[in-house]
C-alpha cells in the first residue's frame, strides 16, 4: 500500500532483483572522526583524521548500533544475520551494510580485507551497503568500492547529511558543513556509486523551513536514496543531557508525520526512500516512546499523505 505514496527500498530491491533482499547489519570495528576512538583501528593515517572528541549530540557510544552482536566476530555476525532474517522472510539473497560508525575510517587496505571478506566470499550478497561521514572518503577509497560494483554488485554509500544548515550542523557537533556533504555526492557520483542521504527531522533550532530546506538542497544534488529519522533522545549521549534540562523535545507523532511527508513532497518521485523512522531498543532510548511502534508511525505518515490527497515528489521542482 504504501508504494502508492513513495518509492520504498523493498519494491526497489525486488523490481531490480526479481524477488525480497534484505539488508544484513554489520559492525565491523570501524571508529569515528567525530569521536575519536581508537579501540580497533590505531593506525596514524586513521588518527590523524579525528575531528572531535565526544562525537554527534544524538549519537551514543554504540554509533547508530544497538551493540547486540559487538561480541561476536564479523563472520558470525553474518552467519548469525542471514539465518535470522532468512527464516524470518523465507529469504536467500543479502545485502551487507556496514552501519556502525564510519565504514570507510581506516586505510584503504584495511576495508579492501573488510569488504572482501563478506561480499567476495558468499555468494548470497547481492549488494553492498556504506554508511559513513561525507569527510571520511577520498579518490582512492571511492576506486575501491566502485570496484565492487564493476563485479556486478548493488552498491550505496550512505553519508549522513542530517540538515543543510550548517547553523544546526554546528550545534549538534557534526563537524561538517552541508558544502562537504555535497562535494562527497559529487565525488561519489564520479564512480557511479549511488548515494543515500541520511536526514534528522525534529533537531533542536530547527523549523520547518529549515526541514523543508534541507529537501530542497538534496532535490539540487544526485542523490539516489534519502533516509529519514526522526530525533531520538538517547541515554549517555549529550542530546539527553538536554533532555534532562527541559532544553530538547522529541516530536509527537502527528508532527514528525507532519513534517516527513512535508519533506518527501519535496524530493523527486525517483528517489528511494530507505527508511521512515529511526529505530533505537527501549533500553537505551527516552522519547519518544512511539519510535518503538514502527509499524504505527509508518502508518501515521501513510495518513498524512492520505489527508494531504498527496505523494512524493507532488511539490518537487528541479
Amino acid at each position: 500500500m504504501e508504494t502508492a505514496y513513495y518509492r520504498s527500498f523493498s519494491t526497489y530491491l525486488s523490481e531490480k532483483f526479481d524477488q525480497r533482499v534484505y539488508r544484513v547489519s554489520l559492525d565491523a570495528g570501524f571508529s569515528c572522526p567525530n569521536r575519536n576512538r581508537y579501540a580497533v583501528i590505531r593506525d596514524p593515517a586513521v588518527r590523524k583524521g579525528a575531528v572531535g572528541t565526544g562525537g554527534c549530540a544524538y549519537c551514543s557510544a554504540e554509533g547508530s548500533w544497538n551493540g547486540s552482536k559487538k561480541k561476536l566476530s564479523l563472520e558470525d555476525q553474518v552467519k548469525t544475520g542471514k539465518v535470522m532474517i532468512g527464516r524470518r522472510y523465507n529469504a536467500s539473497k543479502f545485502l551487507a551494510y556496514f552501519q556502525a560508525y564510519s565504514n570507510t575510517y581506516a586505510p584503504v587496505d584495511t576495508l579492501r580485507e573488510i569488504y572482501d571478506s563478506v561480499v567476495l566470499d558468499d555468494e548470497d550478497f547481492v549488494g553492498l551497503i556504506i554508511g559513513t561521514r561525507p569527510d571520511c572518503i577520498d579518490y582512492e577509497k571511492l576506486e575501491l568500492i566502485s570496484s565492487y560494483k564493476e563485479r556486478g554488485l548493488e552498491v550505496w554509500l550512505e553519508y549522513g547529511l542530517q540538515s543543510s544548515n550548517d547553523r544546526t550542523l554546528e550545534i549538534i557537533g557534526r563537524g561538517h558543513t552541508a558544502e562537504d556533504f555535497a562535494r562527497a555526492v559529487y565525488m561519489t557520483k564520479d564512480f557511479g556509486i549511488s548515494v543515500c542521504a541520511h536526514v534528522i527531522i525534529g533537531l533542536p533550532g530547527e523549523s520547518s523551513s529549515d526541514i523543508l530546506n534541507t529537501a530542497g538542497f538534496l532535490s539540487g544534488l544526485p542523490v539516489e536514496g534519502v533516509k529519514l529519522h526522526n530525533l531520538n533522545i538517547v541515554k549517555g549521549t549529550r542530546m539527553a543531557d538536554e533532555y534532562y534540562r527541559g532544553n530538547v523535545m522529541p516530536l509527537a507523532l502527528d508532527e514528525y508525520a507532519r513534517l516527513a511527508v512535508g519533506f518527501l513532497e519535496r524530493i523527486s518521485p525517483d528517489v528511494v526512500v530507505q527508511r521512515l523512522v529511526a529505530q533505537t531498543s527501549s533500553r537505551w532510548l527516552l522519547g519518544p516512546e512511539w519510535s518503538l511502534n514502527k509499524p504505527m508511525a509508518v502508518n501515521a505518515i501513510i495518513e498524512e499523505f492520505k489527508r494531504r490527497n498527496s505523494f512524493q515528489g507532488k511539490l518537487f521542482r528541479k
